[in-house]
């Protein structure tokens, strides 16, 4: 349904202070983003939008009738609007630090930070852009320009935050087991998995797809009861790794042979 900024401030909520919205790829994209899960809740309205044209519009366009725009996909969405909310947010963040510094050292200079999120319901994580660097939408277009500058990539790259859902079922146990033991093998892989789904439906790339294929086929074969051992067995020989430390063995065993 199209509308215009004028009708838009007509139907603002009372207290509200930005114009929302948000640029993808497709109409379909926006309208199922994950950014939108809390602002829907809220009952907040969002513009979607999904012309290339827009992306470069909205750089520009900073308010209209003395409302501020606000891009929901950047970090520094606050949607508390009470006491009682401010205190709860501030409660799960707390709760959840470990956890945030756990993922950080996991995923390293992937993200810049990893913080608790307030703009998710449903889903378990997002990945959200420095305020003054581009969007996920804004990387896409530039990547897919024939001839851009390959170096102005370098210093407009998104600085990528990880947004966690405190209340999604998947972060409140991967908390417990970080709470049980922080250097568990599968918290790792958990966390993986999670920013490489949250890359995906946050409107980026994935950097290296055929490792994300891995991770997705080991759960596979952990939801149908497949020991890893067995597939490693047919392996051809030259995809053993080496051994480890154990060198001086090694060429003990060359001189029998």
């Amino acid at each position: 349904e199209m509308t215009s900024l004028k009708d838009y401030i007509t139907r603002m909520k009372e207290g509200q202070e930005f114009i929302y919205f948000v640029c993808g790829e497709t109409k379909k994209a926006v309208e199922e983003s994950p950014f939108l899960e809390s602002l829907k809740k809220k009952g907040l309205e969002v513009l979607l939008m999904s012309d290339p044209m827009d992306e470069y519009a909205m750089q520009q366009l900073k308010e209209f009738e003395g409302k501020k725009f606000k891009n929901i996909t950047k970090e520094g969405l606050d949607l508390a609007t009470d006491e009682e909310e401010k205190k709860k947010q501030e409660e799960l963040t707390k709760a959840n630090e470990q956890l945030c510094t756990v993922i950080k050292d996991t995923l390293g200079e992937k993200v810049e930070k990893v913080a608790t999120s307030q703009r998710l319901s449903s889903s378990p994580c997002v990945i959200v852009t420095g305020e003054f660097g581009w969007t996920a939408n804004m990387e896409r277009i530039m990547k897919a320009q024939a001839l851009r500058n390959s170096g102005m990539g370098s210093y407009m790259t998104s600085k990528k935050t990880l947004e966690i859902n405190p209340t999604h079922p998947i972060v409140t146990e991967l908390r417990k087991k970080v709470e049980k033991d922080k250097s568990d093998k599968t918290v790792k892989d958990l966390v993986w998995l999670l920013y490489e789904t949250a890359l995906l439906t946050s409107g980026f790339n994935l950097d290296e797809p055929n490792t994300f294929a891995s991770r997705i086929h080991r759960m596979i074969k952990l939801g149908l009861a497949i020991d890893e051992t067995e597939t490693e067995a047919d392996k051809p020989e030259d995809d053993i790794p080496a051994l480890e430390e154990e060198g001086g063995d090694a060429n003990e065993m060359e001189k029998v042979d």
